[in-house]
């Protein structure tokens, strides 16, 4: 459960108060390294055990006659509300389905080799984790949990500041070792504003750069996160609209229609080539695990891993990471561009797991549900939020602030309709996003609006469809930009086409040579 740097809520004893993160770099040599790698492991294996063990209860309890009983009566009967919640508890008390039982289970656990490495705190904290997964199952919200694979487990935390993995002034210490933050990382003023505030409890996180474990301390801090002082927040109320490759957003003085992510250019070749390769590596070090016409073998799983093939496999998460960073920062710009112009945003809810179906490349490439995740928590930390209403109720793409409705293919990118509103469709909608209230398009304020926000939207739109600097060529989704009447605005440009040289210079040769004959 990563938090990001941003505000998010945090329980404590009293109440449920503002944290944000500061993620601060440790100097860790080669002894605490080896310390370092093998708590993580144990973390990682009384994660599983616990998952497992959570599991296990689980399925125990929906197979007993009393959690069917409870299932029996209908979530809406109210005179037997009281009825079934009774029995789902006597269903949950009967097989230990509790965070404290769970709990209990990892205290017995620990007493084991697991106890040299892991602390109670720490282990506490992995059974919460643990039992929040399966909760997620129960409840309807995950199909299932994923267990941590070798080196699968990035990240270990204390329960409170003075638990085992604390923070002191400039370090981390953990059960006998020490960590000291990288030297001159106090001149860093996000990292300075996270030291100066008071700390709820210390996360470890570890990562892999350039085939490297570097790790880092992820202070979980009271309060609200810094703001830099180029990062103005606005008041406006903001307009989005959100595609797999493209976002348009509409504020009452701003509006911006762009390719996202754009500098992103993932080498699907180069990529591809080096997929191959380390498949060509797998099956020369398991072929057991292969017939002879190259099929895998049913029931055999290739495991022997030779020291180019993990080479090969490093390369290709490095390139992953790197793109996965830079994407990460462009998302934090856009963000912060989205909020100089407002904190309170509207945007329609749209389903991210269908973009993956239908444009799983474009997708895995800009990751949109990513930015709008990351935009929620900025909003909120800001003071405002993002309100996302339904895409079915509202049909913003169909819709006019006429009061007209006009079905439109997909390929259709441009919104024309008979009282003579021509523009792209990605602006409109985003335009007409902020006029949605309770998930109703408010069509007569939109109408009154429109006269001064044409200009702003027709401009936004006139700069998309430029040739970007890049040279990249444009979506074919930004249309041709035109105008009110429906024609294109270059048609009544004059054209100056230059002449062709050459073809002149060769038929005045031709002309001379026929004069002569």
């Amino acid at each position: 459960m990563p938090l990001s740097n941003s505000t998010s809520s945090s329980k404590s004893t009293s109440e449920q108060t503002l944290s944000f993160v500061c993620d601060i770099p440790l100097v860790v040599n080669k002894a605490n390294e080896k310390i370092l790698s093998a708590r993580f492991e144990a973390a990682r294996q009384m994660y599983n055990a616990l998952l497992g063990e959570g599991m296990r209860r689980l399925n125990l309890m929906r197979q007993s006659k009393v959690y069917q009983q409870a299932r029996s009566i209908p979530v809406n009967n109210k005179d037997r509300k009281a009825e079934r919640s009774d029995l789902f508890k006597q269903a949950r008390g009967t097989y230990d389905f509790s965070e404290f039982a769970l709990s209990r289970y990892a205290t017995q656990l620990r007493y084991s080799w697991l106890r040299e490495h892991l602390d109670i705190h720490t282990t506490q904290k992995l059974s919460k984790r643990a039992f929040d997964a399966v909760s997620r199952v129960a409840y309807g919200n995950g199909h299932k949990v994923r267990f941590k694979g070798k080196r699968g487990l990035h990240s270990v935390e204390g329960k409170s500041k003075d638990s085992a993995i604390k923070w002191r002034e400039d370090r981390v210490t953990w059960s006998g070792i020490e960590l000291p933050m990288v030297r001159n990382a106090i001149k860093d003023p996000v990292i300075a504003y996270g030291l100066s505030r008071p700390v709820k409890y210390v996360r470890l996180v570890r990562r892999t750069i350039n085939n490297r474990d570097r790790f880092y301390a992820q202070l979980i801090c009271e309060g609200v996160p810094y703001q830099k002082p180029e990062h103005k927040l606005g008041s406006e109320l903001v307009g989005l609209d959100i595609g797999p490759s493209t976002i348009a957003h509409v504020g009452e003085s701003a509006a911006s229609l762009e390719i996202f992510c754009e500098p992103i250019v993932r080498n699907h070749k180069a990529i591809r080539r080096l997929q191959r390769h380390i498949d060509r590596q797998r099956r020369a070090n398991n072929p057991d695990c292969y017939d002879e016409k190259g099929r895998a073998i049913k029931g055999k799983h290739p495991k022997k891993k030779s020291r180019c093939m993990r080479e090969s496999e490093q390369k290709l998460a490095e390139m992953f990471r790197k793109e996965a960073a830079y994407r990460k920062s462009l998302h934090g710009e856009l963000a912060n561009r989205i909020l100089s112009v407002g904190v309170n945003i509207n945007t329609e809810k749209v389903s991210y797991r269908a973009f993956q179906k239908l444009f799983g490349k474009s997708v895995g490439v800009r990751a949109p549900g990513m930015l709008v995740s990351m935009l929620r928590r900025k909003a909120e930390s800001a003071g405002g939020g993002v309100n996302e209403f339904n895409t079915r109720a509202t049909a913003l793409s169909q819709s006019c602030h006429c009061g007209e409705k006009h079905k439109k293919p997909l390929r259709q990118r441009i919104h024309e309709c008979s009282c003579g509103i021509v523009m792209q469709r990605d602006l409109y909608s985003a335009y007409l996003a902020r006029f949605v209230e309770n998930d109703v398009l408010q069509a007569t304020r939109a109408n009154e609006s429109w006269t001064g926000a044409e200009p702003l939207l027709r401009a936004a739109w006139r700069r998309a469809t430029n040739q970007p600097a890049s040279g990249r060529r444009k979506p074919s989704s930004f249309g041709v930009c035109r105008s009110q009447s429906g024609s294109s605005e270059k048609e009544n440009l004059p054209t100056h086409k230059a002449p062709d040289v050459v073809a002149e210079a060769k038929a005045d040769v031709r002309a001379g040579e026929s004069a002569a004959v």
